[in-house]
């Protein structure tokens, strides 16, 4: 393929990734994207929570056009081929597939090839998208091709470079997504042993591999840990929980798991009380239905509040009744076509970008028929322009507080409570281990 082309098609599969993704998350936050070395063979390595989503963000995000390693079987995949094919992905065979995994001897070296022309290629080195809080084992992959690469070409100068991306709610639509690109990894050390020790060579690289994609992803061990330390986090700052940027609660998060395990070794029954002591708030909070912002901020006068809902519900209604049916669908389908929970993301982002331009077209379509081209055009442009507004306002009211609809004694004990815990958790959170 000429490279014109090739850049060309490389440009618009990232814009409309880009495009698809500012829809549906409300805020993508990427952090660190100077650290991306210039002028050298780039091997991307990210961690795999959701799907065909995180090709779609680094694709998007992080200012490279990756050729990505992806399992073969999507190529039999009627919707998903044709946009492996436009990003000139390369297939990797997998026995846990049925397929003949021979064949990885040739796309390993066409990984090769590329890296020492000098492009970037990107691969998920846990092997397949799953559902854990942080990284799993990674495989051996990346490494060896990162050594092989350099043991075959001569010196390339390449780097491994680890990017993490944090989701705040993987299947929910118009949630945040944080992309962290960390400090780029220099091969050379195990590349002097590679040739007289390949396995402890690609063994050594794969740990730093997993170090530096550990720096720059999730710190939980498990969802209940998660949580909680979500929770202690909620109560460690002033405000607003969800006015806090995602890399901030990320950092805080890294935080508190770091000082509560040294207060767990310093004083093992504090740090046993802690934790219990958030468990019983959380679960009360859950109990009595409010969430941690209807807890953090005082309640708004409900008369206000319901003329202020009228005016937005007012300003949203031409965008609802024009894009409300291609909407709906995304979810729909996610329902019922998704088996695990990395895949309804996936399957809502990839029907809205089939669903939401029929859709529209229909509705121009119908509008030449009753009013002539210039309703056709208008509607083309209005449909999605109204729709973005709709989005932009729902936002803003999912999350405001709501008017104090429990038990006044029981929110104000609740209120308490959280105060009390507040200094506590804050100790943990910002004081030094």
């Amino acid at each position: 393929m000429p490279a014109l082309l090739r850049d060309l098609i490389d440009d618009l599969s990232a814009g409309v990734a880009r495009g698809a993704l500012r829809v549906f998350f409300r805020d993508v936050e990427v952090v660190g994207r100077e650290r991306l070395p210039r002028g050298v063979p780039l091997l991307v390595i990210a961690n795999h929570v959701n799907n065909l989503i995180d090709p779609m963000v680094i694709m998007a995000f992080i200012g490279r056009r990756p050729r990505f390693l992806a399992k073969s079987t999507l190529w039999r995949h009627p919707v998903v081929a044709p946009l492996l094919v436009m990003s000139g992905a390369v297939p990797v065979y997998r026995h846990s597939d049925g397929e003949p995994v021979a064949r990885n001897f040739e796309t390993f070296a066409r990984c090769r090839e590329m890296l020492a022309g000098g492009a970037t290629v990107a691969l998920f080195p846990e092997g397949t998208s799953h559902n854990e809080p942080g990284p799993t084992p990674l495989k051996t992959g990346a490494a060896r091709i990162a050594l092989e690469t350099e043991a075959r070409h001569g010196r390339l100068g390449l780097r491994i470079v680890p990017v993490g991306i944090v989701y705040e709610d993987k299947q929910r639509f118009r949630s945040r997504v944080l992309v962290q690109v960390g400090d780029a990894i220099d091969p050379g050390p195990e590349q002097a042993r590679y040739a007289s020790e390949p396995r402890v060579a690609v063994r050594a690289l794969t740990a730093r591999i997993a170090s530096g994609l550990e720096a720059v992803t999730t710190p939980f061990a498990s969802w209940e840990e998660a949580r909680l330390i979500d929770r202690a986090v909620d109560l460690a700052i002033d405000g607003d929980p969800h006015a806090l940027p995602l890399s901030r609660r990320w950092a805080l998060w890294r935080a508190f798991v770091g000082h509560h395990a040294a207060l767990a070794r310093t004083d093992p029954p504090r740090a046993l009380r802690l934790v219990t002591a958030l468990r019983a708030y959380d679960d009360a909070r859950r109990a009595l239905g409010v969430s941690e912002r209807d807890v953090a901020l005082p309640p708004p006068h409900a008369r206000a509040l319901r003329v202020r809902g009228a005016l937005e519900w007012a300003a949203m209604l031409p965008g609802v009744l024009l894009n409300w049916v291609p909407y709906r669908l995304p979810g729909w389908l996610a329902d019922r076509l998704t088996h695990t929970p990395d895949e309804p993301a996936t399957y809502m982002v990839l029907a809205s970008l089939l669903l939401f331009p029929a859709w529209w077209a229909m509705e121009a379509a119908i509008a030449a028929r009753l009013g002539g081209p210039v309703a056709a055009a208008a509607v083309l442009v209005l449909a999605p322009l109204l729709g973005y507004v709709a989005l932009c306002i729902d936002d803003r009211r999912r999350f405001r507080p709501r008017p104090a609809s429990t038990d006044l004694a029981e929110r104000a004990a609740l209120s308490g409570a959280r105060a009390a815990l507040s200094e506590q958790i804050r100790d943990v959170v910002t004081a030094g281990p």
